[in-house]
């Protein structure tokens, strides 16, 4: 995914924005009107999902030769989340959440490309005892409402941080880098990454009945900051390297919730993340000049939530 991936998301955000009063608009018989004064709903989630860390490393002196690629990818993660959200009876609201797990599982493949490596080549390391943890604040207003929904607008700060375990190493295409292989309990290979995004977006809530309720939500990300390193364990020079840039993405989600009581509810949904920079840089010892980066970062899972909602 790149630059396509970030318009899709940015046309899906217009779309939500222009479509949600008439698609909102729909009866659900029963319900009350909407409530006036301060709202204030919290709760947690269980976030399971999977995700996938690519990196692309061109040569210092050759802006557009592609000496290596690593793809972190194949991993499982369960993720703890507290969120909240707090709504004046002005419109404007604010709301976040905040989140922290581990992954494992999966397959660090590296691989080294002519006419830097000769012949090309690709190992394989095993991953495991990853961590995440990511938040984002929001400030928004309701721009339209009903009965039965309503539609806000947000802007706000996301948080994201992934960290890359890679053991062993297995020469499995060309190459000699691990022509004895590397036995999978030593640790070989790291890459932790931190994200810092601007967040623009819309969020509607529309009541199906009178007890089950969806909620949608879009954000892009027109700005990213990344701070991340790269831990080559078996290479003191390298180890770390640091890695700086800038890019951008898009994240989306969408949850159904059922109210069990006048306060309680349970719900489940899904969201898919997407980062990736525009201009990342790392600079090798004893080289001049930068070498060029692309980082790509996606998330994608389910999560169930319970929730709690009252009014004063």
């Amino acid at each position: 995914m790149g630059r396509n991936s970030f318009w899709t998301g940015v046309s899906m955000a217009a779309w939500l924005v222009a479509a949600a009063p008439s698609a909102l608009a729909a009866d659900a018989t029963g319900l009350p009107p909407p409530t006036v004064g301060w709202q204030l709903e919290f709760g947690s989630r269980v976030f399971f999902s999977g995700g996938r860390l690519q990196k692309d490393l061109y040569d210092p002196d050759i802006r557009r030769q592609m000496n290596s690629r690593l793809t972190y990818g194949g991993t499982a993660a369960g993720t703890g989340e507290l969120f909240g959200r707090i709504d004046a009876p002005s419109g404007w609201f604010v709301k976040g959440y905040a989140g922290i797990g581990t992954h494992s599982g999966g397959l660090l493949t590296d691989e080294d490309f002519p006419p830097d490596t000769v012949p090309y080549s690709k190992t394989h390391s095993s991953l495991r005892s990853g961590r995440i943890d990511y938040g984002s604040f929001d400030l928004g207003l309701t721009v339209w409402r009903s009965p039965t929904a309503r539609l806000g607008a947000f802007m706000g700060i996301h948080h994201f941080k992934e960290k890359y375990h890679g053991f062993g190493c297995l020469q499995v295409s060309g190459g000699d880098f691990c022509d004895v292989t590397i036995p999978s309990s030593v640790l070989t290979l790291s890459e932790t990454s931190r994200w810092t995004s601007l967040r623009i977006g819309v969020v509607g809530d529309m009541a199906l009945t009178d007890r089950l309720k969806l909620t949608a939500e879009a954000a892009v990300l027109p700005y990213s900051r990344l701070s991340a390193f790269d831990n080559h364990w078996m290479r003191p020079d390298i180890n770390p390297m640091a890695e700086n840039g800038q890019g951008y993405g898009f994240q989306l989600e969408a949850s159904l919730s059922y109210r069990l009581t006048e306060h309680f509810s349970l719900g489940a949904g899904g969201r898919y993340w997407y980062h990736a920079t525009t201009g990342a840089k790392t600079r090798f010892p004893g080289e001049a000049n930068a070498s060029h980066l692309d980082f790509r970062s996606e998330r994608w899972g389910a999560f169930l939530q319970a929730s709690y909602r009252v009014g004063f």
